[in-house]
């Protein structure tokens, strides 16, 4: 028999940065620079999600032909997960970058719903 126990970041908070793939920083990736950046502070978790389409107060509308003539106009979402005092601090020394590009990011508290199966007798 496995018992679920629920993952132990009870109050998190998600952060999201909204870029598209061809914004660099050096010589990578805004994207990677984030999720490396993430990686450095001990964030919880980050992940990069592609988009086929977005719009924002730009008016930028990336439909799908057009990523197959221009891949650096995808956007991307980097979604990271943590406490929200760690991501609140995430955002106020790591962010200023994405003023180049005029991007946004939004932080919002969540309700988590992740669980991990172990079995009864503990092991892993």
């Amino acid at each position: 028999m496995r018992v679920l126990h629920r993952a132990g970041l009870e109050g998190a908070s998600l952060l999201r940065v909204y870029t598209l793939a061809g914004d660099k920083v050096g010589g990578s990736s805004l994207a990677e620079a984030l999720v490396a950046a993430a990686r450095r502070r001990g964030l919880r978790g980050a992940t990069v999600l592609p988009a086929l389409a977005g719009f924002g107060r730009h008016g930028l509308d990336v439909p799908l032909s057009v990523l197959l003539y221009r891949p650096e106009r995808q956007p991307l979402v980097v979604e990271m997960v943590d406490e929200p005092e760690a991501l609140e601090r995430f955002v106020d020394e790591e962010l200023a970058r994405l003023d180049r590009w005029g991007r946004v990011a939004t932080l919002e508290r969540l309700t988590l719903h992740a669980y991990h199966a172990t079995p009864a007798d503990g092991r892993p």
